[in-house]
Protein backbone atom coordinates (compact mmCIF):
# COMPACT_ATOMS: atom_id res chain seq x y z
CA UNK A 1 0.00 0.00 0.00
CA UNK A 2 1.14 3.50 -0.78
CA UNK A 3 1.64 6.35 1.63
CA UNK A 4 -1.60 8.00 2.76
CA UNK A 5 -2.25 11.46 1.41
CA UNK A 6 -2.75 14.38 3.79
CA UNK A 7 -6.57 14.48 3.31
CA UNK A 8 -6.79 10.75 4.00
CA UNK A 9 -4.70 11.11 7.15
CA UNK A 10 -6.85 14.03 8.32
CA UNK A 11 -10.05 12.06 7.69
CA UNK A 12 -8.66 9.10 9.62
CA UNK A 13 -7.76 11.40 12.52
CA UNK A 14 -11.23 12.89 12.61
CA UNK A 15 -12.82 9.43 12.51
CA UNK A 16 -10.60 8.32 15.40
CA UNK A 17 -11.59 11.39 17.45
CA UNK A 18 -15.27 10.72 16.77
CA UNK A 19 -14.85 7.10 17.87
CA UNK A 20 -13.00 8.21 21.01
CA UNK A 21 -15.76 10.68 21.86
CA UNK A 22 -18.38 8.01 21.29
CA UNK A 23 -16.42 5.56 23.41
CA UNK A 24 -16.12 8.13 26.19
CA UNK A 25 -19.87 8.70 26.07
CA UNK A 26 -20.50 4.96 26.13
CA UNK A 27 -18.23 4.61 29.14
CA UNK A 28 -20.63 6.57 31.37
CA UNK A 29 -21.72 4.45 34.27
CA UNK A 30 -25.39 3.65 34.66
CA UNK A 31 -25.64 6.14 37.54
CA UNK A 32 -24.25 8.96 35.35
CA UNK A 33 -26.69 8.02 32.60
CA UNK A 34 -29.56 8.14 35.06
CA UNK A 35 -28.40 11.52 36.36
CA UNK A 36 -28.14 12.90 32.83
CA UNK A 37 -31.65 11.70 32.10
CA UNK A 38 -32.90 13.61 35.14
CA UNK A 39 -30.90 16.63 33.99
CA UNK A 40 -32.54 16.48 30.56
CA UNK A 41 -35.99 16.40 32.13
CA UNK A 42 -35.09 19.36 34.33
CA UNK A 43 -33.83 21.28 31.27
CA UNK A 44 -37.04 20.54 29.37
CA UNK A 45 -39.04 22.17 32.18
CA UNK A 46 -36.60 25.08 32.22
CA UNK A 47 -37.16 25.64 28.50
CA UNK A 48 -40.91 25.51 29.05
CA UNK A 49 -40.50 28.15 31.77
CA UNK A 50 -38.37 30.37 29.50
CA UNK A 51 -40.96 30.13 26.73
CA UNK A 52 -43.76 31.22 29.04
CA UNK A 53 -41.55 33.93 30.50
CA UNK A 54 -40.95 35.27 27.01
CA UNK A 55 -44.68 35.38 26.34
CA UNK A 56 -45.16 37.22 29.63
CA UNK A 57 -42.42 39.68 28.68
CA UNK A 58 -44.10 40.33 25.32
CA UNK A 59 -47.43 40.92 27.03
CA UNK A 60 -46.07 43.57 29.37
CA UNK A 61 -43.85 45.21 26.76
CA UNK A 62 -46.98 45.72 24.67
CA UNK A 63 -48.47 47.55 27.65
CA UNK A 64 -45.32 49.67 28.05
CA UNK A 65 -44.95 50.59 24.38
CA UNK A 66 -47.67 53.30 24.34
CA UNK A 67 -45.84 55.05 27.18
CA UNK A 68 -42.60 55.16 25.16
CA UNK A 69 -44.55 56.52 22.19
CA UNK A 70 -46.10 59.19 24.42
CA UNK A 71 -42.60 60.13 25.60
CA UNK A 72 -41.50 60.66 22.00
CA UNK A 73 -44.57 62.79 21.37
CA UNK A 74 -43.79 64.98 24.39
CA UNK A 75 -40.15 65.43 23.36
CA UNK A 76 -41.07 66.36 19.79
CA UNK A 77 -43.58 69.04 20.82
CA UNK A 78 -42.42 72.19 19.01
CA UNK A 79 -44.91 74.41 20.83
CA UNK A 80 -42.77 74.38 23.98
CA UNK A 81 -39.42 74.86 22.24
CA UNK A 82 -37.33 77.68 23.72
CA UNK A 83 -36.46 79.16 20.33
CA UNK A 84 -36.84 78.68 16.57
CA UNK A 85 -33.55 76.83 16.26
CA UNK A 86 -34.67 74.14 18.72
CA UNK A 87 -37.78 73.43 16.61
CA UNK A 88 -35.60 71.92 13.88
CA UNK A 89 -33.86 69.49 16.26
CA UNK A 90 -34.86 65.94 17.20
CA UNK A 91 -36.32 66.78 20.60
CA UNK A 92 -37.52 70.43 20.46
CA UNK A 93 -39.12 70.27 23.92
CA UNK A 94 -35.83 69.25 25.57
CA UNK A 95 -32.87 70.14 23.40
CA UNK A 96 -30.18 67.46 23.30
CA UNK A 97 -32.23 64.98 25.30
CA UNK A 98 -30.68 61.83 23.83
CA UNK A 99 -27.11 63.09 23.68
CA UNK A 100 -27.26 64.02 27.37
CA UNK A 101 -28.78 60.65 28.29
CA UNK A 102 -25.99 58.87 26.42
CA UNK A 103 -23.29 60.97 28.05
CA UNK A 104 -24.63 60.16 31.51
CA UNK A 105 -24.44 56.40 30.90
CA UNK A 106 -21.08 54.75 31.79
CA UNK A 107 -21.17 52.64 28.63
CA UNK A 108 -21.24 55.71 26.37
CA UNK A 109 -19.75 58.58 28.36
CA UNK A 110 -16.35 58.11 26.68
CA UNK A 111 -17.78 57.30 23.25
CA UNK A 112 -19.60 60.57 22.56
CA UNK A 113 -17.06 63.10 21.30
CA UNK A 114 -17.49 66.86 21.13
CA UNK A 115 -18.07 66.76 17.36
CA UNK A 116 -20.74 64.05 17.77
CA UNK A 117 -22.96 66.21 19.96
CA UNK A 118 -24.37 68.54 17.26
CA UNK A 119 -25.29 65.47 15.18
CA UNK A 120 -26.97 63.64 18.06
CA UNK A 121 -29.11 66.70 18.75
CA UNK A 122 -31.11 65.69 15.67
CA UNK A 123 -31.93 62.28 17.21
CA UNK A 124 -35.67 62.14 17.92
CA UNK A 125 -35.92 58.65 19.43
CA UNK A 126 -34.08 55.38 20.11
CA UNK A 127 -36.07 52.16 19.86
CA UNK A 128 -35.51 48.44 20.32
CA UNK A 129 -37.00 45.33 18.73
CA UNK A 130 -36.28 41.60 18.56
CA UNK A 131 -35.09 39.86 15.40
CA UNK A 132 -37.47 36.96 16.03
CA UNK A 133 -40.64 37.53 18.06
CA UNK A 134 -40.90 33.81 18.70
CA UNK A 135 -37.36 33.50 20.08
CA UNK A 136 -35.74 36.52 21.75
CA UNK A 137 -32.50 34.54 22.07
CA UNK A 138 -31.79 35.04 18.36
CA UNK A 139 -30.91 38.69 18.86
CA UNK A 140 -32.24 42.22 18.83
CA UNK A 141 -32.13 45.49 16.90
CA UNK A 142 -31.39 49.04 18.03
CA UNK A 143 -32.68 51.92 15.88
CA UNK A 144 -31.82 55.60 16.25
CA UNK A 145 -34.38 57.88 14.59
CA UNK A 146 -33.33 61.26 13.18
CA UNK A 147 -35.18 64.25 11.80
CA UNK A 148 -33.90 65.93 8.65
CA UNK A 149 -30.44 67.27 9.33
CA UNK A 150 -27.40 68.70 7.54
CA UNK A 151 -25.13 65.75 8.41
CA UNK A 152 -26.56 62.65 6.69
CA UNK A 153 -29.54 61.60 4.60
CA UNK A 154 -30.55 58.60 6.75
CA UNK A 155 -33.73 58.96 8.76
CA UNK A 156 -32.79 55.87 10.75
CA UNK A 157 -29.47 54.40 11.85
CA UNK A 158 -29.83 50.77 12.89
CA UNK A 159 -27.75 48.01 14.36
CA UNK A 160 -28.54 44.29 14.69
CA UNK A 161 -27.08 41.85 17.19
CA UNK A 162 -27.40 38.27 15.93
CA UNK A 163 -26.86 35.48 18.45
CA UNK A 164 -27.51 31.84 19.18
CA UNK A 165 -29.81 31.00 22.09
CA UNK A 166 -27.98 31.20 25.45
CA UNK A 167 -26.07 28.17 26.69
CA UNK A 168 -28.59 26.32 28.89
CA UNK A 169 -25.96 25.39 31.46
CA UNK A 170 -24.23 28.75 32.07
CA UNK A 171 -26.30 31.39 30.25
CA UNK A 172 -23.45 32.47 27.96
CA UNK A 173 -24.58 34.12 24.72
CA UNK A 174 -22.78 33.25 21.49
CA UNK A 175 -22.81 36.37 19.31
CA UNK A 176 -22.67 35.26 15.70
CA UNK A 177 -22.70 38.64 13.94
CA UNK A 178 -23.18 42.37 14.49
CA UNK A 179 -24.62 44.24 11.52
CA UNK A 180 -24.74 48.00 11.17
CA UNK A 181 -26.21 50.21 8.48
CA UNK A 182 -24.12 52.48 6.28
CA UNK A 183 -24.26 56.16 7.19
CA UNK A 184 -24.84 58.30 4.10
CA UNK A 185 -22.91 61.40 5.06
CA UNK A 186 -23.49 64.71 3.32
CA UNK A 187 -20.39 66.09 1.53
CA UNK A 188 -17.97 67.54 4.06
CA UNK A 189 -20.18 66.60 7.04
CA UNK A 190 -18.66 63.26 8.09
CA UNK A 191 -17.75 63.76 11.76
CA UNK A 192 -15.85 60.45 11.90
CA UNK A 193 -12.97 62.03 9.96
CA UNK A 194 -11.00 65.24 10.27
CA UNK A 195 -9.18 67.27 7.67
CA UNK A 196 -5.45 67.74 8.18
CA UNK A 197 -2.99 69.62 6.06
CA UNK A 198 -0.70 67.50 3.90
CA UNK A 199 2.96 67.55 4.80
CA UNK A 200 4.99 68.63 1.79
CA UNK A 201 8.70 67.83 1.52
CA UNK A 202 11.00 70.29 -0.10
CA UNK A 203 10.28 73.95 -0.69
CA UNK A 204 9.98 76.63 -3.28
CA UNK A 205 7.37 76.34 -6.02
CA UNK A 206 6.44 72.75 -5.12
CA UNK A 207 5.64 73.65 -1.53
CA UNK A 208 3.70 76.71 -2.57
CA UNK A 209 1.66 74.64 -5.02
CA UNK A 210 0.76 72.01 -2.39
CA UNK A 211 0.07 74.56 0.34
CA UNK A 212 -3.52 74.57 1.51
CA UNK A 213 -4.27 71.01 0.36
CA UNK A 214 -5.87 68.79 2.99
CA UNK A 215 -6.55 65.10 3.47
CA UNK A 216 -9.08 63.25 5.59
CA UNK A 217 -7.96 61.06 8.49
CA UNK A 218 -10.18 58.92 10.75
CA UNK A 219 -10.84 60.07 14.32
CA UNK A 220 -12.71 58.72 17.32
CA UNK A 221 -16.45 59.17 17.09
CA UNK A 222 -19.62 57.60 18.48
CA UNK A 223 -20.79 57.08 14.91
CA UNK A 224 -17.56 55.26 13.99
CA UNK A 225 -17.37 53.07 17.09
CA UNK A 226 -21.03 52.14 17.47
CA UNK A 227 -22.10 51.72 13.86
CA UNK A 228 -19.49 49.12 12.98
CA UNK A 229 -20.15 45.63 11.61
CA UNK A 230 -18.31 42.70 13.20
CA UNK A 231 -18.24 38.98 12.51
CA UNK A 232 -16.05 36.09 13.73
CA UNK A 233 -13.42 35.09 11.19
CA UNK A 234 -13.33 38.46 9.49
CA UNK A 235 -10.40 40.90 9.77
CA UNK A 236 -10.37 43.46 12.57
CA UNK A 237 -11.59 46.80 11.14
CA UNK A 238 -8.73 49.18 10.47
CA UNK A 239 -10.44 51.99 12.37
CA UNK A 240 -10.56 50.17 15.74
CA UNK A 241 -8.77 52.20 18.41
CA UNK A 242 -6.65 49.49 20.04
CA UNK A 243 -5.71 51.75 22.96
CA UNK A 244 -9.19 51.15 24.38
CA UNK A 245 -8.55 47.39 24.65
CA UNK A 246 -4.85 47.10 25.47
CA UNK A 247 -5.43 46.66 29.22
CA UNK A 248 -7.85 43.78 28.61
CA UNK A 249 -5.63 41.93 26.14
CA UNK A 250 -3.06 39.24 26.86
CA UNK A 251 0.22 39.06 24.98
CA UNK A 252 -0.75 35.78 23.32
CA UNK A 253 -4.20 36.95 22.15
CA UNK A 254 -4.63 36.39 18.43
CA UNK A 255 -6.96 38.19 16.01
CA UNK A 256 -9.83 35.79 16.72
CA UNK A 257 -9.59 36.50 20.45
CA UNK A 258 -9.54 40.22 19.77
CA UNK A 259 -12.60 39.96 17.53
CA UNK A 260 -14.44 38.07 20.27
CA UNK A 261 -13.49 40.78 22.75
CA UNK A 262 -14.71 43.52 20.40
CA UNK A 263 -18.02 41.75 19.82
CA UNK A 264 -18.57 41.05 23.53
CA UNK A 265 -17.89 44.69 24.37
CA UNK A 266 -20.18 45.86 21.57
CA UNK A 267 -22.93 43.47 22.68
CA UNK A 268 -22.78 44.83 26.22
CA UNK A 269 -23.23 48.36 24.86
CA UNK A 270 -26.25 47.18 22.90
CA UNK A 271 -27.85 45.56 25.94
CA UNK A 272 -27.25 48.75 27.92
CA UNK A 273 -29.29 50.65 25.36
CA UNK A 274 -31.96 47.97 25.16
CA UNK A 275 -32.47 47.30 28.86
CA UNK A 276 -31.45 50.52 30.58
CA UNK A 277 -31.25 53.68 28.53
CA UNK A 278 -34.25 53.21 26.21
CA UNK A 279 -36.84 52.32 28.88
CA UNK A 280 -35.59 54.85 31.48
CA UNK A 281 -34.18 57.60 29.26
CA UNK A 282 -35.32 60.56 31.37
CA UNK A 283 -33.55 59.16 34.45
CA UNK A 284 -30.33 58.93 32.47
CA UNK A 285 -30.91 62.44 31.09
CA UNK A 286 -31.21 63.87 34.60
CA UNK A 287 -28.38 61.70 35.90
CA UNK A 288 -30.55 59.98 38.53
CA UNK A 289 -29.81 56.57 37.05
CA UNK A 290 -26.06 57.15 36.84
CA UNK A 291 -24.08 55.00 39.29
CA UNK A 292 -22.49 56.98 42.07
CA UNK A 293 -18.73 57.38 41.68
CA UNK A 294 -17.53 56.88 45.22
CA UNK A 295 -13.91 57.36 44.16
CA UNK A 296 -14.51 61.01 43.37
CA UNK A 297 -16.67 61.78 46.42
CA UNK A 298 -14.81 63.32 49.32
CA UNK A 299 -16.74 64.07 52.49
CA UNK A 300 -15.34 66.05 55.36
CA UNK A 301 -14.91 62.98 57.54
CA UNK A 302 -12.97 61.22 54.78
CA UNK A 303 -10.63 64.17 54.37
CA UNK A 304 -10.02 64.41 58.09
CA UNK A 305 -9.22 60.71 58.29
CA UNK A 306 -6.78 60.98 55.39
CA UNK A 307 -5.17 64.00 57.00
CA UNK A 308 -4.70 62.11 60.25
CA UNK A 309 -3.06 59.23 58.41
CA UNK A 310 -0.74 61.63 56.59
CA UNK A 311 0.25 63.33 59.84
CA UNK A 312 1.03 59.98 61.46
CA UNK A 313 3.23 59.03 58.50
CA UNK A 314 5.05 62.35 58.75
CA UNK A 315 5.68 61.86 62.47
CA UNK A 316 7.10 58.38 61.90
CA UNK A 317 9.39 59.46 59.06
CA UNK A 318 10.72 62.69 60.55
CA UNK A 319 9.49 63.96 63.91
CA UNK A 320 11.44 67.23 63.61
CA UNK A 321 10.08 68.13 60.19
CA UNK A 322 7.21 70.66 60.41
CA UNK A 323 3.97 69.68 58.67
CA UNK A 324 3.15 71.27 55.34
CA UNK A 325 0.51 73.99 55.16
CA UNK A 326 -2.96 72.60 55.64
CA UNK A 327 -1.59 69.40 57.17
CA UNK A 328 -1.57 67.57 53.79
CA UNK A 329 1.49 66.00 52.24
CA UNK A 330 1.70 64.05 48.95
CA UNK A 331 -2.06 63.48 48.91
CA UNK A 332 -3.17 61.77 45.70
CA UNK A 333 -6.71 62.06 44.48
CA UNK A 334 -8.39 58.68 44.57
CA UNK A 335 -10.10 57.07 41.62
CA UNK A 336 -9.34 59.13 38.57
CA UNK A 337 -11.74 57.49 36.14
CA UNK A 338 -9.97 58.86 33.11
CA UNK A 339 -10.85 58.40 29.47
CA UNK A 340 -11.09 54.80 28.39
CA UNK A 341 -12.38 53.47 31.70
CA UNK A 342 -15.83 53.02 30.27
CA UNK A 343 -14.50 50.42 27.83
CA UNK A 344 -13.37 48.12 30.60
CA UNK A 345 -14.31 48.41 34.26
CA UNK A 346 -17.41 50.58 33.95
CA UNK A 347 -18.65 48.59 30.98
CA UNK A 348 -19.23 45.56 33.23
CA UNK A 349 -21.79 47.51 35.25
CA UNK A 350 -24.35 47.35 32.47
CA UNK A 351 -23.86 43.76 31.35
CA UNK A 352 -27.20 41.96 31.09
CA UNK A 353 -27.55 38.23 31.31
Amino acid sequence: MGKKTEPEAQAKGEAKKANDDKKEEEEDTQIIKDLKALDDKYLAIEKEYEKELQELQKKFEEKQQPLLEERTKVLKNQDVAENEEDKSLGTPAVRGFWVQALQNHPAFEDSVEEWDMPVLEYCSDITKSYLDDTDFGKGFKITMHFVENPYFTNTELWKEYHSDPPNPYNGDVDITEIKSCEIEWQPGKDVTVEKVSKKVKGGGAKKAKQKGKEKEEPRDSFFRAFFRSLKPGEPIPDDVNMENFEEMMDEDDDEDALMEMLMDNDYEMGTCLRDQLIPFAVRWYTGEASPEDDDDDFDEDGEEEDDDDDDEDDDESDEDEPPAKGGKTNKKKQGGGGKGEGKGGKQEECKQQ
